[in-house]
């Protein structure tokens, strides 16, 4: 923040006649939630403050249970306290925290958010040393405190991180979920916790308890026997044996386990999964990664014998049909919707709860989908949200703005730090020099090597803080380029628009079932279900469908040249009352047993239907009508879905495989391809 803009607002506070607005703004981590420092407790201390100050109060923030390594835009109140704070006119002109770490433990959290609201106007207040950046020394108080929760939370990290390597490297129990079929022992005795096999300690021929290990021998052996997940599953609930949720087994869940690289390898990897932080050349951030060796469930023999037993059998050959939402539509059960039905007419989902989880598991009924009718809605949902470039870029307002920073003026920040850089430096060399002066004119018995160390003593301090503004102006230019590529992500939105508008409409169904996993789609229906019976549709309309038939209007005239076709008729219906019925119910689509009784039964009508169909009778009879007035088959109405995804431009662009025409005109996405 400027000295100017700085003076301006200092002079506004001290002339004004009118009580200032303040917000306090309130975070407690998970943490801090343990220790019972919760938003109550917080929120006492600013409300006080603000009154003492004799602000007005108009509103509070709070996060719970959100990290201080959290950026503004990741935790949702203090999201929305910026979006208010950028309103004209401002609702507010203070913002008032409890201590500094509520705003952030990372400078990345911390001062962008504090530099945005210097821009618009409005200060922080601080209650915990009752100051505020308005003045010089409050922002130096700001800046240093802002450095120790930094420091704070880097000590923490790497004093947990490293006594969890200790902890590792010597073979013990490292936290987090526990293996199935092994247990915690000695837990909470420093130095000696560790995982052992969950089975009976005193081996009793009569223990009655259903140990883990136990479930697994038995299950591997009723697997080489049986060779059926299925009937795996089937026999560990019949012996009493139950997941450690207290669920029984099911195919999925008895094949996970009795699989698991942990059992059949009995050792587990500290820091080897993907989910570790790495450095650039892969390594984890905090240790090695450490195998820890675990008792054997199984002997080597065993082992080999079920690895044998579940070799995967030969793939079936695909399936021709393409289901571009499988996976991807939420069912009223809380499942998802998957392509299925071997046999069927047309392609239809299935919900996956029609499957039981275990054996003898109760399962839901939810309906089967027509598959057509939901993946062009949902396709066209897409051309329409990426053709249309206003739409994305409102849409990606906060994401280039708030995400990046951009509102914040960064340059101003870097030359305010280039001068304190230059200041510190002079700073040190003066100190040396006079140092150096002091020790030959004082102290002129010391050695060379004693010289230096009373120099460096004497310099340590400046030497920390001018390598703490050196670091602050690396991490302030990181984020200004950040910023500045902001401007980036318009032309790939446009970029993604020309996609939208030239490659998507004519996409191959594999393509689009690909490119909709791509921006993880999910897909809720919120309207009538498209269904028919099972599933289906209806069999009458599809079969005038396929045979691009409209439907006859049956006058006197058609009847007079379709009666003496007719080759089945009933005792009790007229054939022509037949024929209307059948008629009425595919031209209105209603269903069979809605159909009115003027027309017979259901039962009668659906019989009719078919055998005239077998018989070749319908057929002919459209053709001699083919020539009388007719009506078209009922326009099915697209069903009304909801559809989330995720819009990341250049992962779209480069799955399109537009990198190499970014880079032939040197746009940012090829740019990106680069390392920096």
């Amino acid at each position: 923040m400027s000295k100017n803009l700085t003076g301006a607002i200092a002079a506004a506070l001290r002339a004004t006649s009118a009580r200032l607005r303040a917000v306090d703004y309130l975070r407690v981590s998970t943490e801090e939630q343990v220790k019972g420092y919760g938003i109550a407790y917080t929120g006492k201390r600013t409300k006080k403050h603000i009154a003492k100050k004799e602000w007005d109060h108009v509103g509070t923030y709070a996060d719970e249970g959100f990290s201080g390594s959290l950026e503004a835009h990741q935790r949702p109140d203090l999201n929305r306290l910026m979006q208010d704070a950028r309103q004209v006119p401002r609702p507010f002109d203070v913002v008032c925290v409890p201590e500094e770490r509520a705003i952030g433990r990372a400078g990345r959290a911390f001062w962008p958010w504090v530099w945005e609201l210097e821009d618009l106007g409005v200060f922080v207040a601080i209650v915990k040393g009752d100051y505020d950046n308005t003045t010089a020394e409050g922002r130096s108080r700001m800046r240093k405190a802002a450095d120790r929760a930094e420091d704070e939370r880097e000590t923490i990290r790497e004093r947990t991180q490293g006594g969890l390597q200790e902890k590792a490297e010597e073979g013990g129990y490292i936290g987090g979920k526990v293996p199935y079929g092994y247990r915690v022992i000695n837990k909470g005795i420093k130095g000696e916790s560790r995982l052992a096999i969950d089975d009976c300690q005193d081996c009793h021929s009569d223990c009655i308890v259903k140990h883990e290990a136990d479930c697994l021998r038995e299950g591997r052996k009723h697997y080489v026997e049986l060779r059926d997940w299925e009937e795996v599953a089937k026999a560990l609930n019949a012996d009493g044996y139950r997941k450690r949720n207290g669920e029984p087994w099911s195919y999925h869940s008895a094949r996970q386990q009795l699989l698991s690289d942990i059992v059949l390898e009995a050792r587990q990897v500290f820091r080897g999964s993907h989910c570790v932080q790495r450095d650039p050349d892969s390594n984890p951030i905090y240790g090695e990664s450490v195998v820890i060796k675990l008792d054997p469930i199984f002997t080597l023999e065993e082992v080999t014998e079920l690895k044998n037993a579940s070799k995967k059998l030969p793939r079936k050959p695909p399936t021709s049909r393409i289901y571009t939402l499988s996976g991807q539509i939420v069912s009223t059960c809380g499942k998802r919707y998957v392509g299925g039905g071997k046999g069927r007419r047309e392609k239809q989902y299935r919900c996956q709860g029609r499957t039981a989880a275990y054996p003898g598991a109760r399962t839901c009924d939810c309906v089967y989908l027509r598959a057509e009718p939901i993946e062009e809605e949902a396709w066209k949902k897409v051309k329409s949200l990426l053709g249309d470039l206003d739409q994305l870029k409102a849409m990606a307002d906060d994401w280039i703005g708030v995400r990046s920073g951009s509102r914040v003026n960064f340059a101003e920040r870097i030359a305010e730090l280039d001068k304190q850089i230059a200041t510190q430096k002079k700073a040190v060399n003066i100190t040396i020099s006079m140092t150096a002066k002091q020790i030959v004119t004082e102290e002129e018995d010391l050695s060379e090597e004693e010289a230096e160390k009373r120099v460096a003593e004497v310099v340590a301090p400046l030497q920390q803080e001018l390598a703490k503004r050196q670091k602050d102006r690396s991490d302030i230019a990181s984020w200004q380029e950040e910023s500045d590529a902001a401007g980036e992500r318009i032309t790939q939105l446009i970029d993604l628009a020309e996609l939208a508008n030239h490659r998507l409409h004519n996409m191959p169904l594999q393509k689009q079932h690909e490119f909709m996993v791509l921006i993880e789609s999910e897909v809720t229906i919120i309207g009538d279900v498209p269904q028919g019976r099972k599933g289906q549709p209806c069999a009458l309309a599809a079969w005038f469908s396929e045979r691009g038939l409209e439907v006859p209007v049956l006058t006197d005239e058609g009847w007079a040249k379709v009666a003496p076709l007719v080759d089945w008729k009933s005792r009790n219906l007229a054939p022509r009352t037949v024929l209307a019925g059948i008629l009425y119910k595919v031209r209105t689509d209603t269903p069979w047993k809605n159909i009115p009784s003027l027309f017979g039964s259901a039962a009668t009508l659906q019989t009719y239907w078919t055998r005239w169909r077998e018989s070749g009778f319908l057929e002919q009879a459209m053709g001699v009508l083919a020539q009388e007035r007719s009506t078209p088959l009922p326009a099915q109405p697209p069903p009304k879905i909801k559809l989330r995804c995720l819009i990341e431009p250049e992962t779209l662009l480069e799955s399109e495989g537009r990198s190499g025409e970014s880079a032939a005109r040197g746009s940012p996405a090829a740019r990106r391809s680069c390392p920096r």
